[in-house]
């Protein structure tokens, strides 16, 4: 998978490269979301930079969106960001935050990691409580 997660106090940072494709992008996020340091997360930063391409669809977005529903009931705190300056990328923001999929986590597009950090450095800590599971 052409991509790198390096993980930071309280968030992560993944580095895409070369060409990505949907599964690919879907699998980077599951991936997050199954980590058990997932609940202490407060960003998650997806550097698209350094790509040349990629066959991101509906399909993957659905696909995340899912995942960002069972995830936010976890951990509704955490910002996500894309920095891009490819105007397809950029395009996912409405995707994934498209009202069929219910509340979901906000997601901010930046063209550089210097304005992202600069903007999340700014934001006041979110402290909005998980909902618990229920089981019958």
């Amino acid at each position: 998978m052409p991509h790198t997660t390096t993980w930071e106090p309280r968030g992560v940072v993944k580095h895409f490269w070369g060409y990505v494709t949907g599964s690919e992008f879907a699998d980077s996020v599951d991936e997050i979301a199954c980590d058990p340091r997932f609940d202490d997360l407060r960003f998650s930063i997806n550097n698209f930079l350094d790509i040349e391409g990629h066959s991101i669809d509906e399909r993957a977005i659905e696909r995340i969106a899912v995942t960002r529903i069972g995830s936010i009931r976890s951990n509704p705190n955490i910002r996500v960001i894309v920095i891009t300056t490819d105007e397809t990328v950029a395009q996912f923001k409405p995707l994934i935050e498209a009202p069929r999929f219910g509340r979901t986590y906000d997601t901010i597009v930046f063209d550089c990691m210097t304005h992202a950090r600069q903007w999340l450095a700014e934001q006041p800590a979110q402290q909005i409580t998980a909902e618990r599971f229920r089981m019958r």
